[in-house]
């Protein structure tokens, strides 16, 4: 591994399209730099960085290195601008300020070689000049920019990008989109992404508990849906989500108003819901002090806040204070003592029901091998739908698999439901999960082993709906899960009449409320409602209906399949395997 003279791995600088400002602010930049900065390498071609320390009239003598970065340390010793020659030799008559094809396959060549550096460990972050995206495009790149380029190379799925400058930090929900797209861009799934990623932005530059500020979309963020819905329904049940995570997020807050708060200290990072409602506030407080980094990548990665200025290439007059402030950042963020990172979250536990349309199926106990050989460990059914010398054999043989067993129940009048929960103790079940009268059955399983689940908020009708908003079903938790030998609850999520898109902020809202355990319910039949329970750190979740009728994308036919489908499911949306 190459180090500098010091000690420390160098830095990777692109020197951008070179018919633009890159290769002169690069010269700038190193003219100026003083003894002892941190080490680096130039990544680009030759003859465009002599040519441009000409141009800016600097005493720098630039000073090719090897392949393996050899000769970096004496080339750095002497003052000199080290260069890794990573593309073609481009012609001295290449013309500035104008798009060149080959200009394009230079640069798109430069950041190639300075990412392959980065993987192998060979340089501590990459720092970027600018590209020119009609460049890249002439010379047959398909990527628009930077951040997808380096996404792609590195395997990245899951990055964003942040705006900084003294005053003021902003991520970005979708980066280079149409508008259109952009706004069909604020998903459930997008929002949350981006709420955690700027969280870990802050964090890795060294902040323990970052503020996170979302804008909304719409006008004064939809103001209560009188301008749009996307910021009562999705990005709000989304920062309900995140905050129940440990996430200190808030919002959604108008788009006017909430950067000037962010500058004023009110909170350390803004999520912006797209390209242009980001960056225009970073910009106005100055180009030149800008910094643009992508947070995500397996390593540090800064850039400079501007384009190529085709306008003034060649003619010296570039400013290279923004490329200070992007080598700067690169070194704080490497440098940067480590943020001890949160405790793991607890993956719920996946409770396969042997149910269809809230009855036990005819052929559970044939079934029940099947499930224990896909693993699942957390097995249910309800009081119905089987006499009772089926029901009593089905919780024998879920204890002899070494499964645990619960029942729930659906009985929609008190003597029902005190039966139910004589037949629970009778047949020795685990776990007794559901109901609406918690102080009828307490009494009946005082003294036994059972961990009762009764359900929060009222609970009508078959199938059963739970009723009421928000607000509702959380005093119904606070005071049900308040109650002695009430073990948890069980939340009839997606169920719910208040709609789907409150679903995430009930989950989030009902987990953050109580200090037991929840299971969610109802209805979970595909990935993004699987991640909404993941996202609201639930306890566990059930699935009946949906796995035996095949809802899950899965690699073969069958029940078994579709329990490793949500095995997997659950574990992709906490960030596993």
């Amino acid at each position: 591994m190459t180090t500098a003279a010091n000690g420390a791995q160098p830095l990777a600088i692109t020197m951008g399209d070179p018919a633009g400002i890159g290769p002169e602010i690069i010269a700038q930049w190193a003219a100026a730099r003083g003894k002892g900065a941190a080490p680096y390498v130039v990544v680009g071609d030759v003859g465009a960085l002599r040519r441009a320390v000409a141009t800016v009239g600097v005493p720098l003598k630039v000073q090719p290195v090897g392949d393996q970065l050899e000769g970096l340390q004496a080339a750095l010793q002497q003052g000199a601008l080290p260069l890794l020659q990573a593309c073609a030799p481009l012609p001295a008559d290449l013309p500035m300020g104008r798009v060149d094809a080959r200009a394009g396959a230079a640069a798109h060549a430069c950041v190639q070689r300075a990412i392959d550096l980065a993987l192998a460990g060979r340089v501590a972050g990459i720092v970027t000049a600018p590209l020119h995206k009609e460049a890249l495009r002439a010379a047959g790149v398909r990527h628009p920019g930077h951040t997808e380029m380096l996404a792609e190379r590195s395997g990245t799925t899951d990055f964003a990008m942040v705006l900084a400058n003294g005053e003021l930090r902003v991520l970005l929900v979708s980066i280079h989109l149409a508008l259109r797209d952009a706004i069909a861009a604020v998903t459930m799934e997008n929002e949350l992404r981006a709420i955690r990623l700027a969280h870990r932005a802050c964090r890795a530059q060294g902040i323990a508990q970052p503020r996170v500020a979302v804008a909304g979309l719409n006008p004064h963020a939809g103001e209560g849906g009188l301008f749009g819905h996307e910021d009562r329904e999705v990005i709000a049940p989304a920062i309900a989500a995140a905050r129940a995570e440990g996430i200190d997020a808030t919002g959604p807050w108008p788009g006017d108003t909430v950067f000037m708060r962010a500058r004023r200290g009110a909170f350390d990072i803004v999520v912006a819901q797209y390209h242009d409602q980001g960056l225009i506030p970073v910009k106005y407080l100055g180009v030149d002090q800008g910094v643009n980094i992508t947070v995500g990548l397996p390593f540090v990665r800064t850039s400079v806040d501007h384009g190529t200025a085709f306008d003034i290439a060649g003619t010296g007059r570039a400013d290279a204070s923004s490329l200070g402030h992007a080598v700067d950042q690169a070194v704080a963020m490497v440098t940067a003592a480590p943020v001890p990172p949160p405790p793991a979250q607890p993956l719920p536990e996946f409770i396969f029901m042997l149910t269809r349309h809230d009855q036990t199926i005819a052929d559970a106990l044939a079934q029940l091998p099947a499930v224990l050989a896909a693993g699942v460990r957390h097995i249910g059914f309800k009081d119905i739908g089987l006499p009772w010398a089926a029901l009593q054999r089905l919780a024998d043989a879920i204890r002899a698999g070494g499964a645990v067993s619960y029942l729930e129940v659906v009985s929609q009048d008190e003597a029902s439901e005190v039966a139910s929960a004589r037949a629970a103790v009778a047949l020795g079940v685990d776990v007794l999960m559901g109901g609406t009268r918690p102080e009828a059955v307490l009494p009946l399983l005082a003294g036994t082993p059972i961990r009762y689940y009764p359900f929060a908020g009222q609970v009508v009708g078959h199938p059963s709906v739970l009723q009421g908003t928000v607000q509702d079903v959380v005093a119904s938790a606070r005071r049900i899960a308040a109650l002695e030998g009430v073990h948890g609850l069980d939340l009839l999520a997606y169920r719910f009449a208040g709609g789907a898109g409150d679903v995430p902020a009930l989950i989030a809202a009902v987990g953050a409320a109580v200090n037991k355990p929840v299971v969610v319910a109802g209805s979970i039949d595909r990935a993004e409602r699987i991640a909404a329970v993941v996202a609201g750190r639930a306890a566990g979740f059930t699935v009946g209906t949906a796995a035996l009728d095949g809802a899950f994308p899965s690699r073969g036919p069958g029940l078994a399949a579709q329990l490793h489908a949500i095995h997997a499911l659950r574990a992709g949306a906490a960030g596993g395997d």
